[in-house]
């Protein structure tokens, strides 16, 4: 009866946070929910959820466990997503049963405590965790569903290792199996929901190095458990390590190179920690483009030297007390895929999801292990400080559940986020239903933000439905000037879509597809547009805008370049074979598809069999539809958020 009492407190700090989390469901889809969930809507059969579960371009592995997780919400998507939301916070709420659960059991096996004494230690935690406001996206961003699983399952297996050292002494084979067998299978579980997944062996070295070393176990068990958790590790960090990816080369499609993007992330991770434990709740949201390179040696030394002088300082005090140590191992262990070298965006919340755990442990600790005054003095502070975490919490999560208030929020608050302001755009427009508070808004920060041409057009495109021609005409010349040194954006190739069928629809005047077409020319040679996947997605474009100007010649030639850079782009096809066809050529149709059968492999999208069926369609005279190939460019779009 006395530890089922102890469980007590654990469901009320549940319920509580669950509460805090109700007042953010109410929120809105944002970017990659809107790109990568959009096929949801369109799922009628069998063979649509499996195309949606094993087609996943969110990852290099597709994470279907996560898309599959999805499915039951696509009935009634996307007005169901308030649903999906609480999925996710139910996620949440059963990692922080899960992170009590190892964090006790870890503290168990450490015996330095009493059982009470464990109990709240774990419970402080525990609490201070799941009450972090840093982590609330992870819950409120839908499709970060994946992160929350991934976790889930992560936890589950290092629960399951922790408990092998339990059986270590009496049966030490059937510990090692059970460790093995338990942290293999949710490791393999969470890296088919998002490839973060891999971290989890590395959790578990820092747990049996750190904090579970002393524990008597025959020397082969030792080595063999020890030995292939290092073997995890070292395959990481060969995948990381200049041996395997040039550091030194620049990626047009970022625009930086993986050492670059290394010396900024020190920043970042103290930028993490400030807001994990110094939380203001408007400073929390879903937008980071703006976030910039580090310039200089200078702050990426002072970043980076500063976490190597606290590790150090934290090996050397280890024995005296392991939790400094610790808690830095096992954030860098967090940050090792996603804010290192491989050429994702620098900076989003979500990636510090479990990572500030160790932190969170080692304050607990800390603060019951206090001596003489402090001893009572230290867990009462901290039991003060998590109810201000859990009040911020509280407030932060009241901002993402209003979506006109948050939207204000955070373009205010980040004003040079192009995604932000947009965001508010869209925002106004759905609230409000008029594009004038669109427009204003737009025109209120585009000024602010230099390069951000994807703002200038997108109010172009609202003026078209407010303003006069020749209003309309400077603001497209405003596009145009800025459009030579725009800074990359997807908002830019999205909207040229709505530019079309403005224009085709004889809406927007002055405007004509000959000045569509040198919007995409002025792109096609600014050097931030220079790689292969922007290049390839503004030639579609291109191509389609030369085909209303009746210049077929001048398309197929986009077309071709187009070609030569993707060939496995499915929508470059489309539009090859919907001209090829309108030109009465259909032999080059067939020709053009003919080549893809080298490529399929390369996208989920071009298999044998769709590429058949287009054969069928050219010989029997019929053309694809342009609208599938604009719907299969969008889910192509080249900068897919991770």
């Amino acid at each position: 009866m006395a530890r089922i009492a102890l469980l007590v407190p654990v469901f009320l700090v549940i319920l509580a946070v669950g509460f805090a989390y109700s007042k953010g469901v109410t929120g809105k889809l944002f970017y990659d929910d809107l790109s990568f969930l959009a096929p949801l809507e369109t799922i009628d059969s069998r063979e649509d959820a499996w195309e949606f579960v094993t087609s996943g371009q969110g990852g290099p592995l597709g994470r279907p466990i996560a898309l599959l997780s999805f499915l039951p919400h696509a009935d009634e998507w996307p007005e169901n997503s308030q649903e999906a939301r609480w999925v996710n916070v139910g996620i949440h709420l059963v990692n922080g049963a899960l992170i009590f659960l190892l964090g006790w059991m870890v503290l168990q096996l450490r015996n330095t405590q009493t059982l009470w004494r464990d109990y709240w230690i774990a419970l402080f935690a525990c609490v201070l965790w799941m009450a972090m406001p840093l982590l609330a996206s992870t819950s409120l961003i839908t499709v970060q569903r994946w992160t929350g699983l991934a976790t889930c399952w992560g936890l589950m297996g290092l629960v399951v290792f922790v408990a092998g050292y339990f059986l270590q002494a009496p049966r030490p084979r059937l510990a090692l199996t059970l460790q093995a067998s338990g942290l293999g299978l949710f490791t393999l579980l969470a890296l088919y929901t998002k490839e973060s997944g891999a971290l989890f062996p590395i959790y578990a070295l820092v747990i049996d190095a750190v904090l579970l070393a002393h524990l008597q176990a025959p020397r082969y068990v030792r080595w063999l458990r020890r030995g292939t958790l290092l073997l995890g590790l070292l395959a990481l960090l060969y995948y990381l390590s200049p041996l395997y990816r040039d550091w030194f080369a620049f990626s047009s499609f970022r625009g930086w190179s993986s050492f670059d993007r290394l010396l900024t992330e020190g920043q970042i991770l103290w930028q993490y920690l400030y807001m994990a434990f110094l939380p203001q709740p408007t400073a929390f949201g879903p937008f980071h483009d703006n976030v910039t390179l580090a310039e200089g040696w200078l702050i990426p030394t002072l970043s980076w030297g500063a976490f190597l002088a606290l590790t150090l300082a934290a090996f050397l005090i280890r024995k005296r007390s392991p939790w400094p140590l610790f808690a830095l191992l096992w954030f860098f262990t967090g940050h090792l895929i996603e804010s290192t070298v491989i050429q994702l965006e620098l900076m989003f919340e979500h990636r510090n999801y479990l990572a500030v755990y160790g932190f969170c442990l080692a304050l607990a600790a800390l603060a019951w292990q206090a001596k003489g005054i402090w001893s009572r003095l230290a867990p009462a502070l901290l039991a003060l400080y998590i109810l201000l975490i859990g009040a911020t919490l509280y407030a932060t999560t009241s901002i993402w559940g209003k979506p006109l208030e948050a939207a204000e929020n955070w373009a205010q608050r980040y004003p040079d986020s192009p995604r932000a302001v947009m965001h508010l755009s869209r925002a106004y427009y759905e609230a409000l239903g008029n594009p004038s508070y669109s427009l204003r808004a737009l025109d209120r920060y585009a000024d602010q933000c230099d390069g951000c041409t994807d703002l200038h057009l997108q109010a172009m495109l609202y003026a078209c439905a407010t303003e006069g021609p020749q209003s309309i005409q400077q603001r497209f010349d405003q596009v145009l000037h800025s459009a030579k040194t725009a800074r990359r954006s997807t908002a830019i190739i999205d909207n040229l879509y709505q530019l079309h069928d403005l224009i085709k629809q004889n809406q927007c005047k002055p405007l004509t597809f000959q000045d569509a077409h040198q919007l995409t020319k002025i792109l096609l040679d600014n050097p931030n547009y220079q790689h292969k996947s922007y290049t390839t997605h503004v030639l579609f474009h291109a191509a389609n805008f030369a085909k209303e100007q009746g210049d077929f010649d001048t398309a197929f030639s986009y077309l071709s370049r187009a070609e030569s850079l993707m060939p496995e782009i499915m929508p470059i096809l489309l539009m090859q074979v919907h001209f090829l066809m309108d030109a009465d050529r259909p032999q080059e149709a067939l020709d053009a598809i003919e080549r893809r059968r080298d490529v399929v492999h390369k996208n989920p999208y071009m298999t044998d069999q769709a590429l058949d069926e287009l054969v069928q369609m050219v010989r029997e005279g019929r053309k694809p539809s342009m609208e599938k190939g604009v719907q299969a460019d969008e889910a192509h779009r080249p900068d897919p958020v991770l």
